[in-house]
């Protein structure tokens, strides 16, 4: 089962994990990811700096996201390995951060 940490404090949130996102991740991550922003998150921070892999359905999820959020006049933030972060509001900006991060992923 895919296992990850929710936090959440006054209108920002963070989705943590330190295990490989994987294809049973993907409808998890999403519902996630769904509830947070209709409840009105305003600033969304995905944690993938323990992430050891991702895989393309759980990448679909975040750059669905990304689109979400920015149409919604928001952004998403990744937090990656090696001190990075990019702040994404589509799908392309998303899956350039994650080439980086993941160069087999993307």
């Amino acid at each position: 089962m895919f296992n990850f940490k929710v936090i959440r404090l006054g209108n920002a949130a963070m989705v943590w994990s330190d295990r490989s996102m994987v294809d049973a991740a993907a409808p998890v991550l999403d519902k996630a990811i769904g509830r947070l922003l209709d409840s009105g998150v305003s600033s969304l921070v995905i944690d993938l700096v323990r992430v050891p892999s991702i895989d393309g359905p759980v990448i679909a999820v975040l750059a669905a996201a990304a689109r979400r959020t920015g149409r919604r006049g928001r952004r998403l933030e990744l937090r990656l390995s090696g001190g990075r972060s990019a702040a994404v509001r589509d799908a392309a900006q998303l899956r350039s951060a994650i080439e980086w991060a993941y160069p087999t992923a993307a």
